[in-house]
């Protein structure tokens, strides 16, 4: 899917009022590089796809009622289904990654894509790979039993030997 990926913005017939804004900026480069990016690059696309089509459901039904406007009708609701289903698949894909796409709505149009990564803190920043976990596990020795005496080796930050 990520290889079939086209961004709507170089494509001769592209209308800039139905491309979303990334968390309330600017999209990312045509060219970015970037795997979050390109990540954003693709719900972008898709919510660009669902205004396309939305916007022209509007045009049908603002017309008058006809066989033609009901076949019309019914093709925008099928390209609408589309898009929802590849809306949906680019949730499945990213979300065991921490991916997360909010979209902004204003009068049934996607203003804005509110993009958050499992791999970034609430800033922005990167977060660490690491992880580093300390537990207080007290285990009570039978009376009369020096630690000494264990055949334990103890170590770690925080330990200075003494018992």
């Amino acid at each position: 899917m990520q290889n079939a990926f086209e961004d709507p913005r170089r494509r001769h017939d592209f209308v800039p009022q139905f491309y979303p804004k990334a968390n309330g900026r600017d999209a990312p480069a045509v060219d970015a590089a970037g795997q979050n990016d390109r990540i954003v690059l693709q719900f972008l696309a898709a919510y660009y796809h669902l205004n396309c089509q939305y916007s022209r459901l509007v045009e049908v039904r603002n017309q008058a009622a006809s066989l033609d406007r009901t076949e019309a009708e019914r093709n925008c609701l099928q390209e609408i289904e589309k898009g929802l289903i590849l809306r949906d698949s680019l949730e499945d894909r990213y979300a065991p990654f921490g991916v997360v796409a909010d979209p902004t709505l204003r009068h049934g149009v996607t203003v804005n894509v509110k993009v958050s990564f499992g791999n970034r803190d609430a800033t922005g920043r990167r977060r660490s790979d690491q992880y580093t976990l300390t537990a207080y596990v007290p285990i009570p020795l039978p009376t009369g039993t020096k630690l000494e005496d264990l055949p334990l080796k103890i170590e770690g930050p925080g330990f200075n030997g003494e018992y």
